[in-house]
């Protein structure tokens, strides 16, 4: 039955349908017959209901298509009637259409401010809509049917639209709402802020996308204020998140929101902290969150401090055969400088802005460390002086001369063994150090005992090196050994190189054994003492007389070998004597000879041709004996006379060649010449206007230097400072020779040269002792780099230098130091 518009429009759209079938029923049902023919003849089994089905089809198509005619015919004949109707129905809802429109704007969700509550209206709105939609749309096909023009409803538009974008809009808020509650319901421990970053950026990123026409609706800038602060304290959230998070932390951010919340694991949640106000505070929270990795960081520096420190122990190491009373000094060492580590580490924690809740333990460990530091310092001190005076007063001859140094250092000792062994037991260094004041307080009393015996045995060895000055040049270690050594004197040979130049032992009668009778070289060239010294009584005496019993040795030697030089054959004269005296007595004769020749070449006109022969002739005995089958000394002895006699021999060639007729000429003068004084039974020798006597120190059989015109030149120069009572410095590049020059004419002086290599550690207390004792025994001192020296020691070395020049200047016998008076040799 036809009732309405509708029923119309519903048969006009099946005869419609049935119009497109016919198009295509011949087309399909033509092939379709011709296919069940095939299978027919392929004898293919068809049902029986399927071939009525078949053979009804095109009847079936015939009726439906006499019925499309029938109903065609009716739609005509009712056309008129309906048509009316659409068009009253049409003119009711545009009237409609208006007081909806009225009613939306009035009361629509555009009007409430609360998005919840215009969600709420959005929802009947829309089911309103609907309603008129549907209408809309009937409406719209019944005029398309009748050929009507179709009605437009700008209003409706309008409202769609509009219902559209807020649609979208609310649909956002409402997942937003839903994901954040949601969020602020979930544990704090439970949340995932990866999930969370995820999903409020795909809601932002939702809010940009969405139309212009809603960035201005009040919703619109909820929503995205809503969305943009949540997105805004994630790296907050994720800060807050951090492992390093502890309860001190939350309690800060509640003082900072002005507010309390429970931090129980089980408790809880994001809503707990958005709550407080996270928001406003995002800048303090920031710094709250940032500082505990900081603080975590200088807490786990604090800690791996702590644990190093708390077990370390001290290692201990035996001394001698008394136990392990002594630290172990590698050991030392590093601990010092893992604690030093660690103290600057704890230094830079406390300069540290983020130390708050760790302060007091960092100033704690700091305080602990530098304890430490300053105990074992003094402790290694007291070590050090314990050893160096343990080995002085616990035996040995220096304790029964100094009996009072010696009973405070038995008290010393006691306290050292006793401190120790109770080191021993706790071993800790931190419990040692820091558990009581027993050793701050112990420490510094056995210092300034320690000192006081030092400075009484400073005062022993000052007292023995005025005595005996080459104790100057002799190492304190050194002169303690040879002064706790005095009732054995064969004990001290090994420190005979210390005192004389070249005696590396002594010989001693076997019958008497503390009389020495003669020396030896490193060489091993040996000579017999002229007067046996007694080794007895105090040991700087006896060796002041064999100081004096070797230079009076060497002195007649040289005597005995002067007179017999011209008795002699040449080679029984060189293997008869010492090489040092050898060597002087040949220089001797060669400057007698050329002085003879000088004074007689005036009148005999081959004075100084057969002079120079005879120098020849004794160059020549002296090679060829070099061919000779010799000991490894001999050969040594007859190389260095080569060298001497080869630059003698050249001297003189030179001096005929420029034909020198007298010996006041300069060309002579300026040599280095020997002259045995038989007045007064001692060599001397005259370099330009300088004289000096040989000292007769004795210098073993060792290599001379080859002699140049630059090493004449610097014995000049040298020659001539000494003569003014001053002193030299040859400068040169490292390696020419400057200090084996000095020493070699300290050699040709028969000096004894002590060698000192200087470096910036020498002051000018062991500089002065150094002057004393060059002073006090005659001996040159040879200040190898002295350039090295510190410019403030320098200026008290010049005044002490000066002080002593002065005093040789003004022949005086003695000159004042620190208001001692010091003899001068």
């Amino acid at each position: 039955p036809v009732n309405d518009v509708d029923d119309v429009r519903d048969l006009v759209r099946i005869l419609g349908e049935v119009n497109n079938m016919g198009e295509n029923f011949d087309l399909r049902v033509g092939p379709l017959e011709e296919r069940y023919v095939i299978l027919g003849k392929f004898g293919v089994e068809i049902t029986t209901e399927e071939t009525d089905m078949l053979d009804n089809l095109s009847y079936r198509w015939k009726k439906l298509k006499q019925k499309a005619v029938e109903v065609m015919d009716f739609l005509v004949s009712v056309q008129d009637k309906y048509m009316h109707e659409l068009q009253n129905n049409v003119k009711e809802f545009q009237v409609a259409v208006k007081e909806f429109k009225t009613d939306y704007d009035t009361n629509g969700p555009m009007v409430q401010t609360n998005p919840r509550a215009a969600m709420d209206k959005l929802r009947v709105y829309q089911a309103q809509f609907d309603d008129r939609a549907r209408k809309w749309v009937s409406y719209k096909e019944g005029e398309a049917l009748f050929g009507l023009n179709e009605t437009e409803y700008p209003d409706l538009v309008a409202v769609q639209r509009e219902l559209k974008l807020l649609h979208t809009l609310y649909g956002v808020y409402s997942d937003v709402i839903i994901t954040v509650n949601r969020f602020d319901d979930t544990l704090w421990a439970e949340l995932d802020l990866d999930e969370v970053e995820t999903q409020m950026s795909d809601f932002q990123s939702k809010c940009r996308s969405m139309p212009k026409t809603i960035h201005g609706w009040d919703s619109f800038k909820e929503l995205k204020i809503m969305v943009d602060e949540f997105n805004d304290v994630i790296e907050t959230l994720k800060n807050l998140k951090q492992e390093f998070i502890r309860e001190r932390h939350w309690q800060s951010i509640m003082a900072v929101c002005g507010t309390t919340f429970k931090t129980d694991y089980d408790v809880f949640k994001l809503g707990h902290l958005r709550n407080a106000g996270l928001v406003k505070h995002i800048e303090e929270i920031d710094e709250i969150a940032s500082g505990c990795a900081k603080e975590a960081e200088i807490e786990a520096k604090l800690n791996d401090i702590m644990a190093a420190w708390q077990n370390q122990e001290f290692v201990f190491m035996q001394f001698k055969n008394r136990g392990e009373l002594l630290l172990k000094g590698i050991s030392i060492t590093d601990l010092l400088t893992q604690m030093e580590d660690s103290q600057m580490a704890l230094q830079g924690l406390l300069s540290n802005r983020f130390n708050g809740p760790f302060k007091e333990r960092i100033v704690d460990w700091n305080t602990k460390l530098t304890m430490c530091h300053e105990i074992i310092d003094q402790w290694i001190g007291v070590q050090a002086l314990w050893i160096y005076l343990e080995a002085v007063f616990n035996g040995g001859d220096i304790a029964t001369q100094l009996p009072q140094a010696a009973r405070l250092f038995q008290g010393i000792d006691k306290s050292w063994v006793k401190m120790m062994e109770s080191a021993r037991e706790k071993k800790n260094i931190i419990g040692i150090c820091c558990g009581d004041d027993t050793l701050k307080t112990l420490l510094p009393h056995l210092t300034e005992q320690l000192e006081s015996c030092q400075k009484s045995l400073s005062g022993y060895l000052e007292t023995k090196r005025s005595l005996f000055p080459r104790f100057y040049f002799v190492s304190d270690p050194n002169l303690l050994e040879i002064l706790g050594q005095a009732t054995d004197p064969n004990s001290i040979q090994p420190q005979l190189k210390n005192i004389f130049d070249n005696i590396a032992r002594v010989d001693f009668d076997r019958s008497k054994r503390t009389h020495i009778i003669g020396m030896n070289s490193s060489e091993n060239e040996h000579v017999d003492l002229f007067k046996r010294v007694v080794a007895e009584g105090h040991i700087e005496h006896w060796l002041q007389n064999l100081v004096d019993g070797m230079r009076s040795t060497m002195k007649n030697v040289t005597k005995e070998a002067v007179l017999a030089m011209d008795a002699m054959e040449l080679e029984d004269f060189v293997w008869k004597f010492p090489a040092q005296i050898s060597l002087l007595g040949l220089q001797v004769m060669w400057t007698r000879d050329c002085d003879l020749a000088l004074r007689a070449a005036k009148s005999d006109k081959n004075a100084l041709n057969n002079c120079n022969k005879k120098n020849a002739n004794v160059l020549r005995k002296l090679v060829e004996m070099t061919t000779k089958d010799l000991t490894s000394l001999q050969r040594t002895k007859i190389e260095t006379l080569v060298t001497i006699d080869v630059h003698q021999r050249d001297v003189f060639d030179e001096l005929v060649r420029i034909k020198i007729r007298t010996p006041h000429e300069f060309s002579w003068l300026k040599q280095t010449r020997f002259y045995w004084k038989s007045d007064e039974q001692y060599v001397q020798i005259q370099i330009t206007d300088i004289d000096f006597n040989y000292c007769y120190e004795y210098l073993g059989c060792t290599d001379r230097l080859v002699i140049t015109p630059l090493t004449d030149r610097c014995y000049i120069t040298l020659a001539q400072a000494i003569g003014m009572f001053l002193g030299g410095a040859p400068a040169g590049p490292a390696g020419t020779g400057k200090t084996e020059t000095v020493k070699d004419m300290g050699k040709a002086l028969g000096k004894y040269v002590v060698v000192f290599n200087c470096s910036d550690q020498m002051d000018y207390r062991g500089l002065g002792k150094i002057f004393k004792g060059l002073a006090q025994s005659g001996s040159w001192g040879d200040f190898d780099e002295f350039n090295r020296i510190e410019p403030a020691v320098l200026s008290v070395v010049a005044q002490q230098v000066s002080c002593i020049l002065t005093a040789l200047r003004e022949r005086r016998t003695q000159f004042v130091s620190k208001l001692i008076n010091i003899p001068i040799y």
